[in-house]
């Protein structure tokens, strides 16, 4: 088979992607192959092939469909309510889906493997995603959601090591609850954020 129509192969991605969020959520990413996807997509597996050559590129594809197609329509809590409120809008529909999350976790590896095809994306999504919430959190200052005395590219560190880390211990942990954990460490955060003698403490 032979696309020649630039709008039907974009069509055939756009279906042959959601087919894959589709399959991921409900078998896990590890469980799926081209076929699962070609079934749900109601194409054969040669379509699939032919418009994703590449089954990490195919990945890729999913994965941004499923959580960065997320995160760009979620940035309008980030310009109304703030940086904070944006991750946790994040965590928040990560918790309603954790087959999102456990995709997530899973594919966030690739970012260390140098030999890994998709390695430039997942960490260019990454740089991204703390460079985003570090400009938040900056026009927070400007706008006194957030105290001066906070350091927005620190803070968006701890707030997004805060957000993969109890996103990792929900997959191992029956006992985590996301939110409740999120906002009881964002307070303490908080505290330290408006405190501007807060140095830190070299552990012994």
């Amino acid at each position: 088979m032979e696309l020649t129509d630039p709008s039907i192969t974009a069509e055939l991605r756009r279906r042959v992607v959601h087919a894959g969020v589709d399959a991921f959520r409900a078998e896990g990413h590890r469980s799926v192959r081209v076929a699962d996807i070609a079934r749900v997509a109601r194409v054969d597996t040669e379509t699939v092939e032919m418009v994703f050559p590449s089954w990490d590129l195919l990945v890729i594809a999913i994965l941004d469909a499923w959580s960065g197609t997320l995160r760009r329509e979620r940035v309008v809590v980030a310009e109304t309510e703030g940086g904070v409120a944006y991750v946790r809008s994040l965590l928040e529909a990560a918790a309603a889906d954790p087959a999102l999350i456990r995709t997530r976790m899973a594919l966030l590896g690739a970012a260390s493997d140098p030999a890994h095809p998709g390695r430039g994306w997942y960490r260019a999504q990454y740089s991204g995603f703390v460079q985003d919430v570090g400009l938040f959190l900056t026009r927070d200052v400007i706008a006194k959601r957030e105290p001066r005395s906070m350091a927005p590219l620190h803070a968006a560190e701890q707030v997004i090591a805060l957000y993969e880390g109890l996103q990792l211990q929900s997959t191992l942990l029956d006992t985590v609850e996301l939110l409740p954990a999120f906002d009881r460490a964002i307070a303490r955060l908080r505290a330290g954020w408006a405190d501007p003698a807060a140095k830190p403490v070299p552990v012994p």
